[in-house]
């Protein structure tokens, strides 16, 4: 009898623990996270945008692939810029800091509300991302 209570305690708890959805907060940028958004003397704003990009990726997460791919990206968009010694710079203070495990206000993931490591979005995920995505153009971040 106490072996029935004890599962069917537990069941309860995984039920309800199952029914709280994962929100995922509005989009946050910082530009390139406690690093310079460009070069001073130059523009300051050189290589902004493509920081821009990769919060975005950064603030949904997903996968450890999606995340490698979005490290990539942005080490392409600063190289593109004309930033190769920046870029490289960059790739590995992201590959380096931006670990889900790090509780920090830039790691991989995070805009979700509950950690999700390196976990695949699902299709209601991706609609809370669109719905944050579209707010926060209407609110006039620039995204892309």
């Amino acid at each position: 009898m106490k072996t029935a209570i004890v599962l069917s305690f537990m069941l309860i708890l995984g039920f309800a623990h199952q029914s709280v959805a994962n929100q995922l907060s509005d989009f946050t940028t910082d530009g390139c996270s406690r690093s310079p958004d460009g070069i001073w003397i130059e523009d300051a704003e050189a290589f902004l945008d493509c920081c821009v990009k990769h919060d975005v990726a950064y603030w949904r997460g997903g996968t450890a692939d999606e995340r490698l791919n979005a490290d990539h990206q942005l080490k392409v968009c600063i190289e593109n810029k004309g930033y190769p010694n920046v870029a490289e710079t960059y790739y590995y203070a992201v590959r380096m800091g931006g670990h889900p495990v790090f509780h920090t206000s830039y790691r991989w993931g995070y805009g979700w509300q509950i950690d999700r490591g390196y976990s695949p979005l699902s299709n209601s995920d991706w609609m809370q991302v669109i719905h944050k995505i579209i707010k926060a153009k209407n609110e006039g971040i620039k995204i892309d």
